[in-house]
């Protein structure tokens, strides 16, 4: 059955449409969530409150975009609501995409387990220097990094979902891989694996 058509059964009330339907993005908002708030719990009690809303406002969802992307808008905006409650900005470790002096993109790596003890050591701290760099950007920031290079939304998803211009997000992004670079720079070693 496709995607659309397990939609249109929820929107009827067919619970067992609802479950498939929320089972294949289940790990992905999960992780989502973590990566926003930082503690496991929080994560797995914003993932439920997304379940939760999304089976409430199915009916509304009128398929002007993509279903991955009105359910990322939503658990995006409970992420929000538990960072402004709580107060607390913090994000695991994550690869985060750069861009070179000559405008290409890459990807510094953070997590490789084929590396030995001393390669080990050296990435924890990588990844305990980039998860407090993380923590110094703002929510809005953090918001669009972690949509862009952990979930890897386009940026026209991503405008959707945190309800800004296509510019407005590419310059946050930009904005915030520059922080990133500036916190980083003293432990840049680190990220030369």
């Amino acid at each position: 059955m496709s995607e659309q058509e397990q939609i249109k059964r929820c929107q009827e009330g067919n619970i067992e449409a609802y479950e498939e339907l929320i089972g294949a993005y289940e790990n992905k908002i999960v992780n989502y969530c973590y990566m926003m708030l930082r503690n496991h719990a929080d994560a797995e009690d914003a993932a439920q409150e997304v379940f939760v809303k999304v089976f409430r406002f199915m009916k509304n969802f009128t398929g002007q975009s993509s279903f991955s992307t009105w359910l990322y808008k939503i658990a995006s905006n409970v992420c929000l609501d538990f960072l402004r409650k709580k107060k607390r900005q913090s994000v695991d470790a994550v690869s985060i995409h750069q861009t070179s002096a000559d405008g290409e993109e890459y990807v510094m790596p953070i997590l490789d387990t084929a590396k030995g003890p001393y390669e080990q050591a050296q990435l924890s701290e990588a990844q305990r220097f980039l998860a407090k760099a993380l923590n110094e950007l703002s929510a809005e920031q953090r918001q669009v990094i972690v949509l862009r290079d952990v979930e890897g939304l386009s940026y026209e998803e991503i405008a959707e979902i945190v309800g800004v211009a296509v510019g407005t997000v590419k310059s946050r992004i930009n904005r915030a891989r520059q922080s990133l670079q500036k916190i980083l720079a003293p432990h840049r070693e680190l990220f030369l694996l």
